[in-house]
């Protein structure tokens, strides 16, 4: 039970709120893309910026304590059956020979196949729980934060290899608009 409450817990919530934290930090390095969000006029363009975050800036950088279950062969190189890995996920999702200027935040990006949530077995069971989150969070800060802008670029990040994130954000922004329906996003999961 604490194993599954500690997995639901970090899962659950750590990814997602280091996914949102990501999302805003990207969001206002690039305030076009924060702009074209605030307008609303483009219905999947929420849905769009989510999966670009997901390759471009994911919550979860590496997975460790990974073993070969057979011998594999990597530029070159046979790691014997047993061994252990590291899998770099951020790293595969900007791999150059899949990805076209792979450094580059572009919510337009054609054939966006990240690997922010795994994959295979180990596919993040509450992707769909995340990708609507985090769409409805980004959308709703950029419509109501009134000229939202960093106060520390970088921020401090958490000391934790595995979970990517900001300790914390400080934006400065000069109001807040009133809430209302959403209306403009289209969520998709």
């Amino acid at each position: 039970v604490l194993s599954n409450a500690a997995l639901l817990l970090v899962a659950g919530h750590e990814t997602t709120v280091n996914l949102i934290a990501n999302g805003m930090l990207t969001l206002l390095r690039h305030p076009e893309v924060l702009d074209r969000l605030r307008r609303g006029d483009e219905p999947d363009l929420a849905a769009r910026v989510v999966e670009e975050l997901l390759r471009y800036e994911p919550p979860v950088h590496v997975l460790q304590n990974r073993n070969t279950l057979d011998d594999i062969e990597v530029a070159g190189t046979t790691i014997p059956q047993g061994s252990p890995v590291t899998l770099v996920l951020a790293a595969g999702s900007r791999d150059p020979a899949d990805v076209p200027d792979p450094d580059r935040f572009d919510p337009d990006r054609e054939h966006n196949e990240h690997m922010g949530f795994g994959g295979g077995v180990h596919y993040c069971f509450g992707a769909p729980l995340a990708r609507p989150e985090t769409q409805i969070a980004i959308t709703e800060l950029a419509r109501r934060l009134k000229n939202p802008r960093l106060v520390a670029d970088p921020p401090p990040y958490r000391p934790n290899p595995t979970l990517r994130g900001p300790r914390h954000l400080l934006v400065e922004f000069d109001g807040v608009s009133p809430a209302g329906p959403v209306g403009t996003v289209q969520l998709t999961v």
